[in-house]
């Protein structure tokens, strides 16, 4: 009987932890919308949604049309940030020109979205 218990007691945990929330975003952000081209050190305003929050997200300007290189906004660049609109300015380092902008939300990658940064 205290086999019976044990694995009933065991299926409950693991069904509980199962359900438990995790850190890694299920749905992948989604930017829909960005402010007009701007300078470095300028701010501008990103739409979308699933953007996750400030602590475990990062905004990369410069990127190419799959999401690899360029610059990351964080620190002081965050102005503010919410599940809907990130408004961030553009960090030291970007290359001016035409690349693409991405928002990484715990380790998932949203779309891309063109981007002019301006001189």
């Amino acid at each position: 009987m205290n086999i019976r218990a044990l694995l009933v007691g065991l299926i409950a945990l693991f069904a509980f932890v199962s359900c438990a929330p995790s850190d890694r975003p299920t749905v992948r952000p989604l930017l829909i919308k960005i402010s007009e081209p701007a300078k470095i050190g300028q701010t501008v305003m990103i739409q979308g949604r699933y953007l996750g929050g400030a602590s475990n997200s990062v905004v990369v300007f410069g990127a190419n049309d799959l999401g690899a290189g360029g610059t990351k906004a964080i620190g002081d660049n965050i102005v503010s940030w919410s599940g809907t609109e990130v408004q961030v300015k553009i960090p030291e380092g970007t290359k001016a020109g035409g690349s693409f902008v991405f928002i990484t939300v715990g380790g998932v990658l949203s779309n891309g979205l063109p981007y002019n940064v301006t001189q």
